[in-house]
């Protein structure tokens, strides 16, 4: 009887294994990147900002963005946000208001009403190096109104102040990339 016990404890522990290993494994992660280039309006300001950001997609409404862009003011905050309009040409301008589905003002990423494309400033160490890598729960990489995939990417010449309507004053947009889907996704 104890041998039996033991033998169904056994296959029930790897059934519980099998499913939670075919569970993890059924899905894969959705992930997008964006190629930051220096837009025209980077020459003026001394510039020349180069990187590569991540987008992963975890769960239905969260998405990790982990950024890494070079060639930026030494030791400052730059607007990093997502835009409107997939238009990276020229001194950036073209890409539009910030990625706003719901018509929300401006604000700080903190806040629950703010604008969808809203991400906390990018920090730049002594070499001009941004780096960040924050959670935002208002975009997707998924197909729908809250969906990234084709917007471009912003990071602006200033930081963001969080206040001044519509776009946090951030001075210009020195570099762009587009978001796009890696590929098997």
């Amino acid at each position: 009887m104890k041998h039996i016990s033991l033998v169904a404890a056994a296959v029930a522990a790897a059934a519980v294994a099998a499913g939670c290993q075919s569970m993890m494994g059924s899905e894969k992660p959705i992930i997008a990147v964006a190629e930051m280039k220096p837009t025209t309006a980077a020459g003026p300001a001394n510039l020349s900002p180069t990187g590569i950001v991540r987008f992963s997609q975890l769960g239905a409404s969260k998405v990790m963005v982990e950024a890494e862009i070079k060639g930026l003011k030494p030791n400052s905050e730059h607007g990093f946000h997502v835009h409107a309009v997939p238009d990276c040409s020229g001194d950036g301008t073209k890409t539009g208001a910030h990625f706003n589905p719901d018509g929300h003002p401006h604000n700080h990423p903190g806040q629950m009403i703010r604008h969808a494309g809203a991400m906390f400033n990018l920090k730049t160490d002594a070499n001009g190096t941004g780096t960040t890598k924050q959670m935002v729960d208002t975009i997707t990489l998924t197909p729908g109104k809250y969906s990234i995939v084709g917007m471009p990417l912003i990071t602006h010449r200033d930081p963001d102040d969080y206040v001044s309507q519509p776009l946090g004053n951030a001075g210009p947009r020195v570099s762009c990339g587009i978001i796009a889907l890696q590929s098997g996704n």
